[in-house]
């Protein structure tokens, strides 16, 4: 290929070069012949043509050069492979064969992902991610704020603030949803559940302080006092909201209207509730510090626990792409993983200071 790009270039050349001289001759031909015409239009015309030939000469050269640039051999190519990776760049070049050649030539360009992702967005510390109606929210503890982020990335919405009041919130630390329409936020340090509609619109809120029940009769070690700290929760197919308490250390249960249903104090020692599952007919809490899971009916009887150990890389799907083997640099660099959820072709991908989007990989059948 080289040498093709060789004649090529040779052939232009002689061809350029051959028309400046015809037109040098020209010149000089009619020039003998009138003399007045070195000071009239003619001559400057003439001129003109003449620089324009050689202008075109020179940038011909120049493009059949870059042509040769282009099609180095393969060392050279490597060289430049292996220059990107020692920099940490992302640009990298394909190379293909060519059967009619002697060596691989160059065929493409194109970019690689960067030694970790680049974020969708990023966080102090988000807590918690559930996919909506219009998207995907996420919560941030440390600024006191949800995000609802569009399907292609983009922030979309951006409710709350450090507060009190109405749809302000107080270290928010778990949301849940069954079908995007009705969004509960555990605004923890508040001590309620906020419930707000799809755009993030406050609707109303759930506190133990307003319900309808005789708490002396189901609190057991609760009944001294009524405040609380809601900080995981989640939702049944039916609607009940169940309600992980990190004061009282035990599960609140409200119905689909918002009424009070009981509460069911943890029948045994554990760490930190980090998640709160609801099955189809049980609630699971799981202790990443005391690697306990413990199982409650959706009544209220605790139905005890077992020992598991989290393998969070392979909780998170990460292995179906690109970053399968990047978990400790992810985690190092964003945070503790929060929650996955997998959409279609993509990964969404939640850490405490930083949610991605990832391409999954299509694997392909044999």
């Amino acid at each position: 290929m080289n040498v093709i790009y060789h004649h090529i270039n040779w052939y232009i050349r002689v061809l350029l070069e051959a028309c400046t001289i015809k037109a040098c001759f020209c010149y000089s031909l009619v020039l003998r012949r009138n003399k007045e015409l070195h000071n009239s239009g003619s001559f400057k015309i003439l001129y003109l043509w003449f620089l324009v030939l050689a202008s075109v000469a020179q940038i011909e050269v120049v493009s059949a050069n870059i042509g040769l640039r282009l099609h180095e051999p393969i060392n050279i190519v490597s060289q430049f492979t292996a220059q990107n990776a020692a920099h940490n760049t992302s640009h990298i070049t394909t190379v293909a064969f060519n059967p009619h050649d002697s060596v691989q030539t160059q065929e493409t360009s194109y970019y690689l992902p960067q030694k970790n992702p680049i974020p969708v967005a990023t966080f102090t510390q988000a807590s918690a991610m559930i996919k909506g109606m219009d998207g995907f929210i996420v919560s941030d503890k440390a600024e006191h704020k949800i995000y609802l982020f569009s399907s292609d990335g983009k922030l979309h919405i951006e409710a709350g603030g450090h507060g009190a009041g109405v749809q302000s919130f107080h270290a928010p630390s778990d949301i849940a949803s069954n079908n995007g329409l009705k969004i509960y936020v555990a605004d923890k340090e508040n001590g309620r559940i906020q419930i707000l509609d799809h755009q993030l619109h406050f609707l109303s809120s759930l506190d133990i302080t307003s319900a309808n029940v005789d708490y002396a009769m189901e609190l057991d070690s609760f009944r001294a006092t009524r405040s609380w700290k809601p900080e995981k929760i989640c939702l049944l197919d039916s609607g009940h909201l169940q309600v992980w308490d990190a004061q009282a250390k035990g599960i609140h249960r409200f119905n689909s209207k918002g009424d009070y249903l009981g509460f069911s104090a943890l029948s045994e020692a554990m760490g930190r509730i980090n998640f709160l599952y609801c099955k189809a007919d049980y609630i699971e809490l799981y202790s990443t510090q005391s690697q306990k899971i413990a199982r409650m009916s959706i009544n209220g009887l605790w139905l005890g626990s077992y020992d598991f150990t989290q393998d969070r890389a392979y909780e998170s799907n990460i292995s179906l792409t690109t970053y399968a083997g990047r978990w400790d640099e992810l985690e190092e660099h964003y945070g503790m993983w929060v929650h996955s959820i997998m959409e279609e072709s993509k990964l969404w991908i939640l850490f405490e200071q930083a949610l991605f989007s990832l391409d999954v990989i299509q694997k392909q059948d044999n």
